[in-house]
């Protein structure tokens, strides 16, 4: 099998296992590549549906937007994307999060697997870990928790 980044594509691979083994994960920093570049993380996660047993917290810009990224030399055909603090990036959190409670993915339960599983995924800035994985857990505490 290939590999495949688009959401909708990645989820009908998983949905057509029709296994309770298979599910999928939504990596919130990926967001861009998903939707090549809309990131409207509404949709993506409704189309995923109860399929949906991962998440990975972590923002990102928008790659697709002309000279955001600057890679030398020109011409290299490179994939750049960061795992940044909730709220450096332009993932929409407030929409994503909302979605999530909408679907009740923090009360689901899976044959395989028992709960969903929410992480952060938070990489590129050592020096602000200590400070950001701990701020991330309690968003996502506050938001799916109610904590």
């Amino acid at each position: 099998m290939g590999f495949c980044e688009e959401n909708n594509e990645t989820v009908d691979i998983v949905k057509s296992f029709r296994s309770d083994n298979v599910k999928y994960i939504y990596s919130a920093p990926h967001t861009f590549f998903y939707d090549k570049g809309k990131g409207d993380v509404k949709p993506m996660l409704e189309y995923a549906g109860d399929d949906l047993s991962h998440m990975l917290i972590a923002d990102t810009m928008n790659h697709t937007k002309h000279c955001r990224y600057i890679v030398n030399p020109p011409g290299v055909d490179a994939t750049i994307h960061q795992h940044v603090g909730v709220g450096e990036g332009e993932v929409d959190f407030d929409t994503l999060f909302q979605t999530l409670r909408d679907t009740n993915f923090a009360t689901r339960r899976y044959k395989v697997g028992g709960e969903p599983i929410i992480a952060a995924s938070l990489f590129g800035y050592p020096e602000k870990m200590k400070v950001q994985a701990v701020q991330t857990r309690e968003l996502i505490e506050r938001e799916l928790l109610s904590k």
